[in-house]
């Protein structure tokens, strides 16, 4: 799967879902459990060098692996430390994608690529309530 595919898939997840709390642990670990249960690798606090980590990496079991997805929360919307954390995600040669995971439809504020690398954004629970 590639890694747009691979992201189609974790952000139908994550605004699929519901989160009984906004905090950025919380978030992240709800979104690792639901990846894991839809047969996804997940590691958390995946180390990117020297004291920086990536909150939750994602991929296809293997060893079907094409591709990786970061996963970054900015609840609060695009800060500073949210900005340089996708930065060095972004540089890293196991992220192919990273998904920033927000709680609006901020979409038009946030960036499209961040280094080359593409960034796609979830509203964490945004079609949670739907019925189908």
């Amino acid at each position: 799967m590639n890694a747009e595919l691979l992201a189609h898939r974790v952000v139908e997840l994550i605004e699929g879902a519901s989160f009984p709390h906004l905090d950025p642990t919380s978030v992240i670990g709800v979104i690792a459990l639901l990846l894991a249960g839809a047969g996804f690798v997940t590691v958390r606090d995946y180390a990117l060098g020297g004291d920086l980590r990536l909150p939750l990496l994602a991929a296809e079991p293997f060893p079907r692996v094409e591709a990786s997805i970061g996963v970054v929360p900015a609840l609060g919307g695009l800060t500073e430390p949210v900005e340089r954390q996708l930065h060095h995600a972004a540089q890293h040669p196991a992220v192919d994608l990273v998904v920033l995971v927000t709680t609006a439809a901020e979409s038009g504020l946030l960036p499209r690529r961040i280094d080359g690398v593409p960034v796609w954004t979830a509203v964490a629970g945004a079609r949670a309530d739907q019925t189908t």
